[in-house]
């Protein structure tokens, strides 16, 4: 089999078009509206916590549980994570994440793993949301400008050394069709840098909840499955080849979900 392709396996809702719809009618209003209003406890928690907690651990804690209730408190929907087990022991490190929709944030969230995001600088500035990533410390990145990427770069590492744990689309961009799609080189060669592992989650089902280019929400559980950490070490420190060893698993991990799910024995 050829791991680096795994067709997606459709998910549907239990609602109906016109049910649907109602959900929509609901669910955008309550987004937009609680974006606003829980940004304040979080500029509250941020004044409060940031001269004694220069890890934004507490803020970052109120984020998780704030972006993650969107998905796993959503009716007819919700989170599935396996693989917690391959945590034990690891603090710092840089979690890689498939890229399938708009919604992969949420489901990350709904691990409520103790993380920043690696984002491009573009997002920093969305009203409440944005605002809330400068808060919490979180590392930006202005694509193609090469300063922008050595500061990226520098504070990541020093983050990396501190302990945090990093998580970044290797991909750069949503995939067009929930295949994985090529991986850019910069957190393995980071992970490298900073001895590091690279901890795989591998998300499938966002793409039926948002799809890309669309605005229409569909209520699904969708799965994260945590791989066990990978080293630099298993790669001979090549941070290429650390990569080619990463998607290769997530690959491999991507089929036997969708595996899984064709065959009704999902976990």
């Amino acid at each position: 089999m050829n791991v680096s392709v795994a067709t997606p396996v459709r998910r549907t809702s239990r609602l109906g078009p016109l049910g649907l719809g109602v959900y929509n009618l609901f669910y955008w209003p309550y987004l937009v509206v609680t974006c606003a209003l829980l940004f304040v406890p979080a500029l509250a928690l941020f004044l409060l916590t940031a001269w004694w907690d220069p890890k934004r651990r507490w803020l970052r804690r109120y984020t998780t549980y704030w972006g993650a209730h969107y998905l796993t408190w959503a009716p007819f929907a919700g989170v599935r994570v396996s693989g917690r087990e391959h945590l034990r022991g690891v603090t710092g490190c840089i979690y890689v994440v498939n890229h399938q929709s708009m919604c992969d944030i949420l489901a990350v969230y709904g691990t409520y793993l103790d993380l920043a995001w690696v984002s491009k600088i573009e997002n920093f500035y969305a009203p409440f949301l944005g605002w809330n990533m400068w808060l919490n410390g979180y590392v930006a990145l202005r694509r193609g400008h090469l300063g922008s990427i050595r500061r990226m770069l520098r504070q990541s590492e020093r983050m990396l050394r501190s302990g945090q744990a990093l998580c970044v689309f290797p991909e750069g961009t949503r995939s067009p069709d929930g295949q994985l799609i090529a991986f850019y080189r910069g957190a393995f060669w980071l992970a490298a840098r900073a001895g590091v592992p690279i901890v795989p989650l591998v998300i499938d089902g966002t793409q039926e909840v948002i799809a890309k280019h669309r605005a229409r929400i569909v209520p699904l559980l969708v799965d994260v499955h945590i791989l066990p950490p990978i080293y630099a070490a298993e790669a001979n420190g090549n941070s290429y080849a650390l990569r080619d060893l990463v998607r290769t698993r997530m690959a491999e991990e991507l089929v036997r979900m969708r595996s899984s799910w064709a065959i009704g024995t999902q976990p």
